[in-house]
């Protein structure tokens, strides 16, 4: 009979319990698959940026000169907006709105081009020192929950003129 006794005062307790625990763990759940999401974009503005350092690398100014962009109807780069349409086809779950993308080369005064690794090969007129691009995809993520303000996800990738 004390056994009753005792069953009539714990009756509900489970779903007080619940109540309380509910919230924190859904908390920890969603903040987890927020994370998770975070995670992801970044890996993808890192993708975006090697992806947009090769892809200028190799269509840069010897890729314009010898006419193969006039060949095959794809644009030699020579800007930041032609890199930054390329890369917005390339996106996977990212707003392109909020994008954006810049491109530099270590010889901006020339149209850039490949280096030549010989110095007893250098054509007259041309240097020898290495040229790089640099491209630095910049992303404004604004989180699921709306508990954190928006966060920029940002990657530079260097890669030399191969072409």
């Amino acid at each position: 009979m004390h056994a009753k006794h005792r069953s009539r005062q714990r009756r509900g307790a489970a779903m007080v319990e619940f109540a309380v625990v509910a919230p924190v763990l859904l908390l920890l759940v969603f903040a987890q698959i927020v994370g998770g999401l975070g995670i992801f974009r970044y890996q993808e503005v890192a993708h975006l940026a090697r992806d947009g350092a090769r892809y200028a690398s190799t269509h840069g100014g010897m890729y314009q000169q010898e006419g193969i962009d006039q060949r095959t109807g794809v644009p030699a780069v020579t800007s930041s907006a032609q890199l930054s349409n390329y890369l917005a086809g390339e996106a996977v779950l990212l707003d392109p709105s909020q994008l954006q993308v810049n491109v530099s080369w270590t010889q901006p005064t020339t149209m850039p081009t490949y280096a030549v690794w010989n110095p007893n090969l250098t054509p007259p007129g041309y240097s020898n020192m290495q040229n790089y691009v640099m491209v630095t995809v910049t992303y404004q993520w604004f989180p699921e929950l709306y508990l954190i303000g928006p966060i920029t996800l940002t990657s530079t990738s260097e890669m030399q003129m191969s072409y």
